[in-house]
């Protein structure tokens, strides 16, 4: 994970997950977690009370023909972070807003 400050919004710090070979599934919580100083095994951290894992992981899978898929992302609020998976792999958490409780979440959109 890398600090992006040109994603900044507001006083939300923006931090770029690398993309590797990890499943957003596994990147994201892992993310949020160094973020947010607290254990993805915590009973308040589940990822699928916000979005379902599976999805995720294969919201942006090569097309039938083969081609891969280069647009869209998927934006939702995991332990007050904004988390944005994008298609081409460039997925980006925002820090928690200020005025948010850890355990509060936002149903996610789609763009």
């Amino acid at each position: 994970m890398e600090r992006e400050p040109s994603l900044d919004r507001g006083e939300r710090p923006a931090y770029r997950i690398a993309t590797d070979a990890d499943d957003p599934a596994v990147s994201v919580p892992r993310a949020v977690a160094a973020i947010t100083d607290c254990e993805p095994t915590d009973e308040e951290f589940v990822l699928y009370d916000v979005i379902d894992p599976d999805a995720l992981g294969r919201l942006f899978d090569d097309r039938c023909d083969g081609r891969p898929r280069t647009r869209g992302r998927v934006v939702f609020e995991l332990r007050g972070c904004r988390v944005e998976v994008r298609a081409d792999g460039n997925h980006v958490v925002h820090g928690p807003r200020p005025d948010v409780e850890e355990s509060e979440t936002v149903a996610p959109e789609s763009a």
